[in-house]
């Protein structure tokens, strides 16, 4: 496995409910971040419709998709143009159960990879996520491309320490976070957070938020890439931006030999006998499952059975 890898995340603006403007527009970001190299691409929260769950409308339900679907095919065959992967947030449907969730799928030049599905559901004054959004109920897989370990977490869930903890535990060198925020509360906490994420995990953190005003929200920006030892490689401020850099996977092992929290962890607290350790610790034995997830409401192919929660109609 090559021990570098580049990464970008697209900090860009939509336009609220029109995915015949937003899925053109991330396209074309797409473009340009793989014209600089990046072979592992990711797009901010509710890419394709924008952050629609400001009031309780019905009408927002026709925008959701399947996945395969119409916005996920138009970026995996550009995927497959390109040589890349792209991480594509989207508002999805489970059309056999008929329950909505707030998703990230991963593509690649083979098509649909997997999908990541929210797991924490957020209700607060600014919006309304819990009208619209059951909590997702595929756990927090870890996808193995051909360079790299990677995982997804959606905005609230970068709230939960549990989540990243589990990604590391299973394996993740990278984590991608990728948000719509816009409140103050959030931008206090925001850097934070990264901090601890990273360094209490031996992760890169790849956290990117959305740009520019949509209904009443204005999304502050401040896209970052962190290392494991919770040093800023990169960051920018608001206005949309291709963040980008070169991760050397290496570093990541050094961090994790020179302070290795997941080496310290009980296991059983995390419902694990342990034997998980040799790939977190870097010494080589990286042939595993290509997904696997260490959450007892999800399966190992990153899937799962029939929905458990409600937002059905």
């Amino acid at each position: 496995m090559d021990k570098k890898v580049r990464v970008a995340g697209i900090q860009n603006s939509r336009v609220l409910g029109d995915k015949d403007t937003n899925v053109p527009r991330g396209l074309e970001w797409v473009r340009r971040a793989a014209d600089r190299g990046a072979q592992v691409i990711a797009l901010p929260e509710l890419s394709n419709t924008g952050f629609f769950p400001q009031h309780v409308d019905d009408s927002y339900f026709d925008l959701a998709e399947e996945i395969p679907g119409p916005t996920t095919e138009r970026f995996a065959n550009l995927a497959v143009q390109l040589g890349c992967y792209i991480i594509v947030p989207v508002f999805e449907v489970d059309a056999i159960h008929r329950v909505y969730y707030n998703s990230a799928a991963l593509l690649g030049p083979a098509g649909v990879i997997g999908r990541y599905r929210k797991v924490h559901i957020p209700a607060w004054s600014r919006g309304v996520e819990k009208y619209y959004f059951a909590p997702g109920n595929l756990g927090y897989p870890v996808f193995e491309l051909p360079f790299c370990r990677i995982g997804i977490t959606i905005c609230y869930d970068r709230h939960f320490p549990e989540c990243y903890r589990h990604l590391a535990l299973n394996g993740a060198q990278i984590v991608f976070s990728v948000n719509n925020t816009a409140s103050q509360r959030s931008h206090h906490v925001w850097e934070a957070e990264m901090i601890a994420t990273t360094s209490s995990n031996g992760i890169f953190l790849i956290q990117i938020n959305a740009a520019g005003h949509e209904g009443e929200s204005v999304f502050h920006g401040n896209s970052a890439i962190v290392s494991p030892r919770g040093e800023f490689i990169r960051r920018v401020e608001d206005g949309e931006h291709v963040l980008d850099a070169e991760l050397d996977l290496h570093d990541l092992e050094l961090a994790r030999r020179q302070f290795s929290s997941v080496r310290d962890v009980v296991w059983r607290d995390f419902g694990l006998d342990g034997t998980q350790a040799s790939h977190l610790l870097g010494d080589g034995s990286w042939g595993r499952p290509s997904v696997r997830n260490t959450h007892p409401r999800g399966d190992q192919t990153g899937e799962a059975a029939a929905p458990t929660v409600s937002r059905i109609r």
